[in-house]
């Protein structure tokens, strides 16, 4: 899946590539390829044996670049590495530093650090400060930083607010949590939710709608400022529409999940599809123009993914991996295309997850790579032209970037990083 090009313009110089082994490849080659060294890439992958590459293997190669960092008076390897998330081994190989990594003050050292330039900003789950915790950082900058502190769960989802100054998830105690991505301030707005709830923002970022996990699930909206709550009708992962005046979202007719539209006040209520086999409709998610939904079907653990025209009600299937496990649809800001995760067992790492792309007919434009974790969150970038998601290439799942032309690119190495979202607008102002 992960094409062999050694130059991307997205990725910069400063990056740490997903490479699929091809025959004839040896970790020298390599090295020379990407100008960098046996050891740094022997760092990147333990436990790799240099003398036995696999076709089909997947490599992590940092590219040293152009940071080089003064070590100050109290530094060490480990806390230059907390600093630009790159793990001691990749440091000490770039710098030909052999345990136990003695450094001094004033001496000079190389970061192959992972930076992606881009725009928009970056949220997502972390568990690099020892707790799951929402992180933030542009594409482009070097560090990141941690928005909250002890509040996030395993299966915490961010969802940036349109305005791209808060972040809701579920958190701590099951409750409904937003913090400010400018203050650094958390608020805890609504309790007992399901973690799984799925969560939306007004357009006007003033309101988040969600449902409740009561005997009939009910679509519920809060005012993030003033908490002020107004039941909506009966139903499930609801969606605002563009106009911020209608919502779709998910209710079961006679034991078959459907597709629902109605007035934000429960009246106007319009049933979009009709569905006769059995299941239940997950990741309900409306295009950014209103004009068609995603959603996998028929259950959680074995499902494909369908489009719907909202207007007509037309249901297009498309096209399903090779496991039947499609996850997780995820449309791009124009419009014009959707990713999702379907799962695959290939490779050594067994079962993991392809970057799936259809365009709005639900033909098939590109599998972006198939280093994705099972199931895993994903999220497309502020121009359409690159997806993030988690990869598995290793014990902890990493955030990765992958265009439509280029290697994929991994952009974390400490703790577990997954569920991410992606902002249009820029990161606050660092403090």
């Amino acid at each position: 899946m992960t094409k062999r090009i050694v130059c991307n313009s997205y990725l910069g110089g400063d990056s740490l590539y997903i490479y699929t082994v091809e025959p004839q490849d040896t970790l020298y080659l390599l090295a020379q390829r990407f100008a960098t060294s046996v050891s740094i890439i022997t760092a990147a992958n333990p436990p790799l044996d240099p003398t036995n590459l696999e076709p089909g293997q997947k490599l992590l190669i940092p590219v040293p670049g152009a940071i080089r960092v003064r070590v100050q008076p109290g530094d060490s390897l480990w806390a230059i590495g907390q600093r630009f998330d790159v793990t001691v081994e990749v440091l000490a190989a770039a710098n030909n530093l052999a345990a136990p990594f003695t450094i001094f003050p004033g001496q000079v050292l190389i970061v192959p650090a992972v930076l992606t330039p881009g725009e928009g900003c970056l949220a997502w789950l972390s568990t690099r400060g020892g707790r799951p915790d929402i992180f933030m950082r542009a594409p482009a900058e070097r560090r990141s930083r941690r928005l909250t502190f002890g509040l996030g769960l395993e299966s915490s989802l961010p969802k940036w607010s349109p305005s791209g100054k808060s972040i809701a998830f579920v958190g701590r105690g099951h409750a409904l949590w937003v913090v400010n991505a400018e203050s650094l301030t958390a608020g805890r707005i609504m309790e007992s939710l399901q973690i799984f709830a799925g969560l939306d923002w007004s357009p006007d970022s003033t309101t988040i709608a969600f449902s409740r996990p009561e005997a009939i699930p009910i679509v519920i909206t809060i005012n993030v400022t003033t908490g002020q709550t107004h039941l909506v009708t009966a139903g499930e992962w609801p969606n605002y529409f563009p106009d911020g005046q209608r919502m779709l979202f998910t209710r079961s007719v006679d034991g078959n999940s459907q597709v629902f539209a109605a007035k934000l006040d429960g009246t106007g209520v319009k049933q979009v599809t009709r569905l006769k086999e059995p299941g239940t409709i997950q990741a309900l998610t409306l295009s950014p123009d209103g004009q068609l939904a995603a959603y996998a079907f028929p259950g959680v653990a074995a499902a494909n993914v369908f489009i719907v025209d909202v207007a007509t009600g037309l249901v297009t299937p498309t096209p399903t991996g090779p496991l039947g496990q499609d996850f997780h649809p995820a449309w791009s800001p124009d419009s014009q295309l959707l990713a999702y995760n379907t799962a695959t067992n290939e490779g050594p790492a067994g079962l993991r997850g392809i970057i799936r792309v259809v365009d709005r007919r639900g033909q098939l434009v590109q599998d972006l790579t198939d280093t994705a974790c099972f199931a895993g969150q994903l999220a497309f970038a502020p121009d359409s032209g690159s997806v993030i998601y988690s990869n598995c290439l290793t014990v902890n799942p990493q955030l990765s970037i992958v265009r439509f032309a280029g290697l994929p690119v991994q952009i974390t190495s400490l703790g577990s990083n997954e569920n991410p979202d992606w902002s249009q607008k820029p990161c606050g102002q660092t403090p």
